[in-house]
């Protein structure tokens, strides 16, 4: 069954939104990075609002894990404190842009409050996975 999803990719300065059918409309190999990309941002995303704080840390590396040393020392403070403010919370992966050896995704947060907030995401490979390395606000 084809897997249908809506990306928007930045190509060489101009936006393009395509519905990606893994394998089918664009090479594999891309289509496969993208797709592993867009799963990494969904699963991170999840576990934002579910507060699982051991699978956020095993999707992040690098200065991300640096800046996130809590998920680990206090993991269960922190899963309430994410179920709570991530509550409600619509998620919307606005685009993802290839930039090199690595790939921002660029994220918008709707919260129940009005409030709203973007923050492109970096995702680099790590061992041949992709990691999300940083964040940018």
């Amino acid at each position: 069954m084809w897997k249908t999803r809506y990306v928007r990719i930045r190509v060489v300065g101009f936006a393009l939104t395509l519905a990606v059918l893994v394998g089918a409309i664009i090479p594999q190999g891309w289509a496969q990075d993208v797709a592993a990309q867009a799963q990494v941002v969904d699963d991170y995303l999840a576990s934002l609002v579910s507060g699982d704080t051991g699978r956020l840390n095993m999707l992040i590396d690098g200065p991300m894990k640096q800046k996130n040393s809590h998920l680990v020392q206090n993991a269960d403070s922190y899963s309430e404190f994410l179920k709570n403010h991530y509550a409600g919370v619509q998620t919307t992966v606005e685009e993802i842009i290839p930039d090199g050896t690595r790939t921002r995704a660029r994220v918008r947060f709707d919260f129940p409050t009005q409030d709203s907030s973007v923050i492109e995401f970096i995702l680099t490979q790590v061992d041949a996975q992709w990691k999300i390395t940083d964040e940018i606000y």
